[in-house]
């Protein structure tokens, strides 16, 4: 077992007072399985009513908002994981976990473009088709933008790692391997990450096709969903015509 602390940080700035702020985080460590939470804290303005519960994939949310002006929203989620090798068994799962969503759907033509012929064995295929999805995508911020699905990242082959994370489980749902977009923290200093779970029939593994690799340890998951628009780690809505930034930082080290 290894043990990870994680600092969560996200500051919007709107550029007048804002009103009527809405806002829903998964900013929380996901429970259970491969990993536990020893500590955890999460801190935001006082202002702010806030309430806690479950969305329907069972990842944990955090809800509320503040009618009166403001011009900033600053929180943190900061806290210790215990951490054994990534797999998350499950007897049963929704059947829709196998069928194409409009962000991680594929033509044929682009499907067979990969030549790709499934084993039979889940793990087996999602380490290839990983392989094949890093090789395929170059790395390119700012490009795509969350309504990006993966025919379009095919067709121009480069974006971040929801972009890979699409793509690979576009291919996987091809093929009808049950699969899910995970959303959390990688190990290393830097912003949210994204990646994918399969289903090998016992349990839920890990795959990253950002780096081209199963996962054992060193990722935090916070959320999964059919793909990133069921868990989103911040989604909010405010009245006004402000501008709005958003500034993140993540920060997931080992403790030795």
């Amino acid at each position: 077992m290894k043990k990870y602390i994680y600092n969560y940080q996200t500051v919007v700035d709107f550029s007048e007072p804002v009103i009527n702020h809405s806002v829903l985080l998964r900013c929380l460590p996901f429970l259970g399985s491969y990993m536990t939470v020893d500590q955890e804290q999460l801190v935001l303005p006082r202002i702010f009513d806030i309430r806690r519960g479950y969305d329907q994939f069972g990842n944990r949310i955090v809800y509320g908002g503040e009618r009166d002006p403001h011009s900033t929203l600053a929180y943190i989620s900061s806290g210790i994981v215990s951490m054994l090798p990534y797999a998350i068994p499950e007897s049963n799962i929704p059947p829709f976990f196998a069928i194409p969503t409009a962000l991680t759907s594929l033509m044929p033509a682009e499907v067979d473009s990969f030549a790709f012929s499934p084993s039979g064995n889940p793990v087996d295929d999602a380490l290839k088709l990983t392989d094949f999805v890093h090789s395929f995508l170059s790395y390119v911020p700012g490009v795509t933008s969350s309504s990006t699905s993966a025919s379009d990242v095919f067709q121009s082959p480069q974006g971040v790692c929801q972009d890979f994370a699409h793509l690979l489980l576009a291919l996987l749902r091809a093929h009808s391997i049950p699969c899910r977009y995970v959303c959390g923290f990688l190990e290393g200093e830097g912003a949210t990450h994204a990646w994918v779970e399969v289903y090998d029939g016992f349990k839920w593994l890990g795959f990253d096709p950002t780096h081209n690799r199963r996962i054992e340890y060193g990722y935090v998951k916070l959320a999964h969903g059919r793909d990133a628009s069921d868990c989103d780690v911040s989604r909010g809505i405010y009245a006004g015509l402000a501008e709005q930034s958003t500034h993140v930082h993540v920060l997931l080290k080992e403790l030795i």
